[in-house]
């Protein structure tokens, strides 16, 4: 799980890159400069990702730094996926690795909805694919709920917060990528002009 932090980063920076070559694409012309190496003017969509990422992540964060142990998380579309791909693969692995852990339904819960970061590969509707991976960790995050809900509220708090997070991944992708995530090749051509 020690690698949870670093897939995260990576995700939104794989994601902020996409959405600030979107941004782009829909600026009038002459209004594309960078400043202080920072392309002027953000999309929504990275706007709200970074509130995504700043509130639901964060406190997920905050609460698996407090329970510690197993579950603490430390700080062309084929590309990216690959990075993606192997540290899914990775949690997925640790937990099978770890079936004696007294957190095994923690990491299940994180292992059996963590492929919604394949979100961006999902088309059209990439919603309904994040909500199956939150389905799946219910399973799992219920079994925690009913181990610890009057014993540690801790735990019950790390649910939630790691269940809002794909909550709030699913309400994200609603409003900016309902069909699946596109932007134009062009952008990318210009993008790397600018550099």
């Amino acid at each position: 799980m020690a690698n949870m932090q670093g897939l995260v980063e990576r995700l939104e920076r794989a994601v902020s890159r996409l959405e600030s070559l979107s941004a782009e694409s829909h600026r009038p012309p002459g209004n594309c400069g960078e400043v202080n190496g920072v392309i002027a003017g953000v999309a929504p969509s990275v706007e709200a990702f970074d509130k995504l990422m700043d509130s639901m992540v964060a406190e997920f964060l905050k609460n698996s730094r407090i329970l510690a142990g197993d579950v603490e998380a430390h700080n062309d579309v084929a590309a990216l996926l690959k990075p993606i791909s192997e540290k899914i693969q990775e949690i997925q692995t640790f937990r099978e690795r770890n079936r004696g852990s007294n957190m095994f339904n923690h990491l299940s819960a994180v292992s059996e909805s963590i492929p919604a970061l394949g979100w961006i590969a999902v088309s059209p509707k990439p919603g309904p694919y994040v909500k199956e991976m939150n389905d799946a960790a219910t399973f799992y995050t219920n079994r925690v709920l009913k181990d610890y809900k009057h014993s540690d509220l801790r735990h019950v708090d790390w649910v939630k917060s790691y269940l809002n997070i794909w909550s709030e991944l699913q309400a994200y992708i609603k409003e900016h990528h309902t069909t699946g995530l596109t932007w134009s090749k062009t952008v990318s051509t210009r993008r790397q002009r600018l550099q």
